[in-house]
C-alpha cells in the first residue's frame, strides 16, 4: 500500500486532497500542530478536522519563520532543529512515497527532511503572494500547484501551475447538520456571517459587538473565534438575541450551508475566505490583516474590490458606524454587488482537486512500477 504525508497549515485544501483521496488504496498521514498555541490547551483545527477523516494525526511541534526580529525569534530558532528531529524520525519510521506540503512553517523541516531522504515532495500555495515557507520549500519540491495567477510573479517555471484553491464537496453545501445552525438559516430577513476564521479576530469581534444594536433587522451568525481570547466567545454567548448566534468553531460540515446563505459575508482576507467568497460569488465586506506577510490580505481583499464584488475597509478607518453605513449600502445594492461577484466567479480555474488528485496518484503509481 503506497503511503502519502501531508503537512503544512493551510487546512482547507489538505482535508479536500483528503477527500478525494477517499476510496484509493493508500495510507494518509497528517504532520500539523496539535494545540492552537504551545501551552494552550485548545485544539487545533488541523487535529480537530484530520482526526474527523481516514488520515492519522501526528503532532509536530517547529519553531515559527519570521520576517522581521522579535523578543520571540531565538525561542522560535532553537525549536526549528526540534521540528526537523521530529520529521525526520515519523518519515523514517512511515516511509512515504509522498509529501504534499500545504504551507505554512509547519512543512519546512518535514519537506527538507524528506528531500534528505530522497523522498518526493509537491506543494500547493493557496494565497495570491507565496509565503515564505513555500518559497524555501519551492527549492525542494518537484512540483507547485498555485491557486491565483498573480503567484506567478514570486514562483515561476517548468515546475508550476495554476489550479486554483483545493475545494471540499462541503463547501457547497446547502443544508447544515447543526440543528441549531440550520433552524437560525431557516428565520426570514437578510443574512450576514462575520468571521475571524478559526481563532477569531478580536478587532473584528469588538467592533461588532459595539455595532450589534444597530444591525436588529438583520441576521447574524457570527463566529467569534475558538480561543476566547480576551473572552470574546464568552461575551457573544452572554448576548441573547434571536437575531443573533454566535460560534467558537464552526465545523466543516457545516461551513458551506451558512456560506450559500448568506447575503453578505465579513471578514479578514486570508487565502482560502477570499477564494470561497470568489467561487460562491458571495458578495463581502473585509477587513485586511494588516502587516500580513507581504501585504497578501491587502492583495486578496484588492482582487475581489476590482473585481466589483467587495467593499474594502482597512482597520486603520474601521468603526462601528463605517461598518454599519457599508452593510446598509451593500445589502441595499445587492443585486448590483451580486452581479460582479458572479461573474467573477465565471472566471475561476476549475477542477484544481482533480488535476492535484491525478498528479499524486500518477506519482504513486509510477514509483509503484
Amino acid at each position: 500500500m503506497n503511503k502519502i504525508v501531508l503537512c503544512g497549515g493551510h487546512l482547507s485544501p489538505a482535508l479536500a486532497v483528503i477527500e478525494a483521496l477517499e476510496g484509493e488504496d493508500l495510507e494518509i498521514i497528517f504532520f500539523g500542530r496539535r494545540h492552537v498555541t504551545e501551552g494552550h490547551k485548545n485544539l487545533s483545527s488541523e487535529y480537530s478536522e484530520v482526526t474527523k477523516t481516514k488520515a492519522t494525526f501526528i503532532g509536530i511541534t517547529t519553531g515559527r519563520l519570521q520576517r522581521k526580529f522579535t523578543p520571540f525569534m531565538l525561542i522560535s530558532l532553537l525549536k526549528l532543529p526540534l521540528g526537523f528531529i521530529q520529521s525526520l524520525y515519523f518519515l523514517l519510521k512511515f516511509k512515504p512515497d509522498l509529501i504534499v506540503s500545504f504551507g505554512s512553517y509547519h512543512s519546512v523541516p518535514t519537506v527538507i527532511a524528506g528531500w534528505l531522504l530522497k523522498i518526493k515532495s509537491i506543494a500547493h500555495e493557496q494565497a495570491s503572494i507565496p509565503g515564505l515557507a513555500t518559497k524555501i520549500n519551492s527549492h525542494f519540491v518537484r512540483k507547485i500547484f498555485l491557486t491565483w495567477p498573480e503567484s506567478s510573479k514570486y514562483i515561476s517555471g517548468p515546475k508550476t501551475q495554476i489550479v486554483g484553491n483545493l475545494t471540499r464537496k462541503l463547501v457547497f453545501a446547502k443544508t447544515a447538520k447543526s440543528r441549531e445552525i440550520k433552524n437560525f438559516l431557516k428565520s426570514d430577513g437578510p443574512k450576514i456571517f462575520i468571521t475571524g476564521g478559526n481563532q477569531g479576530s478580536h478587532f473584528i469581534n469588538k467592533i461588532i459587538f459595539e455595532a450589534l444594536p444597530k444591525l436588529k433587522k438583520y441576521k447574524i451568525i457570527h463566529q467569534v473565534g475558538r480561543t476566547n481570547f480576551k473572552g470574546d466567545l464568552d461575551h457573544a454567548k452572554q448576548i441573547s438575541k434571536p437575531w443573533y448566534l454566535p460560534l467558537g468553531f464552526i465545523p466543516s460540515q457545516d461551513i458551506g450551508a451558512i456560506f450559500n446563505s448568506a447575503d453578505l459575508v465579513i471578514g479578514r482576507s486570508g487565502a482560502n475566505t477570499v477564494w470561497e467568497l470568489a467561487l460562491l460569488a458571495k458578495i463581502s465586506i473585509l477587513i485586511p490583516l494588516p502587516h500580513s506577510a507581504y501585504g497578501e490580505q491587502e492583495q486578496n481583499a484588492a482582487n475581489l474590490q476590482k473585481a466589483g464584488s467587495s467593499a474594502v475597509i482597512n482597520q486603520q478607518d474601521a468603526s462601528p458606524n463605517k461598518l454599519i453605513g457599508t452593510i446598509d449600502e451593500m445589502i441595499k445594492n445587492q443585486e448590483v454587488y451580486q452581479n460582479k461577484a458572479r461573474e467573477l466567479s465565471k472566471k475561476l480555474p476549475s477542477n484544481g482537486i482533480g488535476i492535484v488528485k491525478k498528479y499524486i496518484l500518477k506519482t504513486l503509481h509510477a514509483q509503484s512500477t
